[in-house]
């Protein structure tokens, strides 16, 4: 088999990454948004210990045929298993995972001023292996919670639309996943129920997790600006996912979930658990190339997918009009992404090598989607040097292109405010290298960022960013 791996234990996959990216001040005339997407390579803890044993996911956890870039090795923690209690928590079907990460970053040129701040996030996670306890075959159940704390850079000092650190936002301690996950048929059919994101299961490549900055993190970003029903870490809401396996390489899988997003309030922590709508749904297919026992190719995953969010959204062509701007219902998008090894370095076995992952979103309507057109491209590399096969080094580049409606709710408003901006687009570049350390229980992530037209309207000088991300799996 041939694939990358990042060092993304099963449980980070499944329920990390999504910080809110915060729709700033200045997209004038709509209200911020605080958009969210999964930190997560945090856990990015799983080590090399026992590399020989490769055990099976448990029940209930993302498989290698998900996750192809992604070595299914037993986790390492910094934290020695002092009198066995983990081990035989593990064993007896109970697996916890105590995981913080930090994005400390600052602007030393650009944005509206320069500055300095931390992101964090402390996560408990405690998945139920419901077979090793009794319960049926192929079920599991996880209960979860975050802590965050810490400022925004992009929000505090920059200005721009993507959020340069992916950790940050409701900054408060919650409740997040309490989720029952049934298996059948050979595990050919899943359905999951409960308090879960969205961002969990739809629109992710393990690719993401490797990039701090929230245009890359966790989902692709512009889905949070245009869809507020679209849930992701640390929120959860109301849902029910159904995926199905046609065949070993390809998938299909549908969700519905409450989409209201008031319910994320931080008062809340987590615990408001109304049903009260809008609706959102979505669904994504998947085809994996290569990554299969006794597959010889270079692994790839391909997955396009739709959402509908039923949702009241401003329409852009009713404001700056003397009027109270006038709303309409719904929103839809589509998107696809992919993820491709290119080379292999060293052997098979390795995990070494070098890939490349991208991904297109379009919220065709204009008149209410503030981003219509997003895109991002990434090349990765794990292991270029032998002495250290579990680092990785990335690439990217993220673009955003506002809505042409709201561009003209600008210039209209233009006319008795001069200070409103008119958003045009934004871009992002990073590069990034983790250094994997102890056993890949902690690792040390120098990042570079450069933001090109902040919040998009050209009014912001371009901003040079730097710091590191800290990340340990207790």
């Amino acid at each position: 088999m041939t694939a990358l791996s990042y060092s993304v234990t099963e449980t980070t996959l499944r329920s990390r990454g999504r910080d809110r990216s915060q729709v700033r001040e200045t997209l004038v005339v709509i209200s911020s948004r605080h958009v969210l997407v999964v930190m997560l390579a945090l856990l990015a803890g799983t080590a090399v210990a026992r590399a020989q044993d490769v055990p099976s996911a448990p029940a209930g956890t993302r498989t290698l045929t998900e996750t192809p870039f992604q070595l299914i090795l037993s986790r390492q923690h910094l934290l020695s298993d002092r009198y066995g209690v983990r081990s035989w928590l593990e064993e007896h079907g109970i697996t916890p995972t105590l995981t913080f990460a930090t994005d400390a970053l600052g602007n030393p040129a650009g944005g509206r001023r320069q500055g300095f701040t931390t992101g964090n996030n402390i996560a408990l996670d405690l998945n139920f292996n419901l077979e090793k306890l009794g319960g049926p075959k192929g079920g599991s159940f996880q209960l979860s919670m975050s802590e965050r704390f810490g400022a925004s850079l992009s929000g505090k000092y920059i200005g721009n639309a993507f959020s340069v650190q992916a950790i940050f936002g409701e900054n408060t301690f919650r409740l997040v996943n309490v989720a029952y996950r049934q298996k059948l048929l050979d595990d050919r059919v899943e359905f999951q129920v409960g308090r879960i994101a969205a961002g969990d299961d739809f629109l992710v490549s393990p690719y993401n997790y490797v990039f701090v900055q929230n245009g890359f993190d966790g989902n692709p970003v512009s889905i949070f600006i245009d869809a507020p029903g679209m849930t992701p870490y640390p929120n959860a809401t109301w849902g029910a996912l159904v995926k199905g396996r046609p065949t070993k390489r390809t998938y299909a899988m549908g969700g519905l979930y409450n989409g209201d997003p008031s319910i994320h309030a931080n008062k809340h922590h987590g615990l408001d658990w109304s049903m009260d709508g809008p609706l959102f749904a979505t669904g994504e297919i998947g085809y994996q190339r290569n990554g299969l026992p006794n597959d010889q190719g270079r692994t790839g995953n391909y997955k396009a997918g739709f959402w509908y969010d039923n949702s009241q959204f401003t329409d852009f062509n009713t404001v700056a009009r003397g009027h109270a701007p006038g709303v309409t219902r719904g929103e839809w998008g589509y998107y696809g992404l992919f993820d491709q090894v290119l080379f292999r370095f060293g052997e098979p076995g390795d995990h070494r090598g070098l890939g490349v992952t991208g991904s297109v979103l379009i919220a065709p309507d204009q008149s209410v989607s503030q981003m219509p057109f997003f895109s991002n491209a990434r090349f990765l590399v794990r292991g270029l040097f032998p002495s250290r096969p579990t680092d990785a080094t990335g690439f990217g580049v993220v673009f955003g292109q506002f809505s042409s409606d709201l561009q003209d709710s600008q210039r209209r408003a233009q006319l008795t405010n001069p200070t409103v901006g008119v958003q045009r687009h934004e871009t992002a570049l990073e590069l990034t290298h983790r250094f994997q350390l102890k056993g890949n229980a902690l690792f040390l992530q120098p990042d570079l960022q450069y933001i090109i037209r902040p919040g998009g309207t050209g009014r912001i000088s371009n901003a040079f960013v730097g710091g590191v991300r800290v990340a340990i799996n207790f």
